[in-house]
């Protein structure tokens, strides 16, 4: 974990207000939600509990498995993360409802889904290349990594939790929609990409970096 600087306070959180967005247009598109909330709809609709407690719950028993094995990801992002992606995404929703009534056309729904896309890869990559702490879902596919000894790379790792969440949620009778597909198969290459591009310059690093600073080895 490194140091704080302004820079890396910076992409952490522009990082997660991206997510925010992300989550947001998802939910304004109409196209279904992330497979992580797909999972968690379904689970908790079906233990009839809600979604706020029940994803509470499991974001503590996740940040016991990531203390366990990549404890470095842990920090003061993953407590923004953790309490702040909720409120945002409420907040631009409320207000785009406020302000324009909900989206009926199908141009405007898929140049959300569009925006949401590009926003998660650029969130996920900002806030996690700052290495300043992740979100315990977001450090899942690094756990998976080491336990594979690196045979399983991160944005394979990040499409396994995906589809798994999917598959989950669908169980449990939560709505797939286009959007939970697409970001099941597409939100791992995406982050590698902007991290490439657009993450890691900002740090102006020329080397290449695991997604966190982890020494995956220990």
């Amino acid at each position: 974990m490194h140091a704080f600087n302004s820079r890396r306070i910076s992409m952490m959180l522009i990082g997660n207000l991206c997510i925010g967005i992300a989550v947001s247009l998802f939910r304004l598109s109409s196209f279904g939600t992330d497979p992580f909330t797909t999972m968690n709809l379904g689970v908790s609709g079906f233990l009839h509990t809600s979604l706020g407690v029940y994803q509470l719950l499991l974001n503590i028993i996740l940040l016991v498995i990531v203390f366990i094995f990549v404890r470095q990801t842990i920090g003061v992002g993953t407590i923004v993360n953790m309490v702040g992606i909720g409120f945002v995404a409420d907040f631009f929703v409320s207000s785009y409802h406020a302000l324009f009534g909900s989206p009926t056309l199908l141009i405007v729904k898929c140049t959300f889904l569009l925006i949401a896309l590009i926003f998660v890869g650029i969130g996920v990559s900002l806030y996690m290349t700052s290495d300043l702490g992740i979100a315990p879902y977001d450090a899942m596919p690094l756990v998976i990594q080491k336990l594979s000894h690196n045979k399983i790379p991160f944005v394979y790792a990040r499409m396994m939790c995906d589809v798994t969440c999917v598959a989950i949620g669908f169980s449990f009778g939560a709505i797939i929609g286009v959007a939970t597909v697409i970001t099941a198969f597409c939100t791992g290459p995406l982050v590698q990409f902007f991290q490439k591009r657009l993450a890691e310059p900002l740090l102006q690093n020329n080397k290449p970096v695991q997604p966190v600073s982890v020494d995956l080895t220990k």
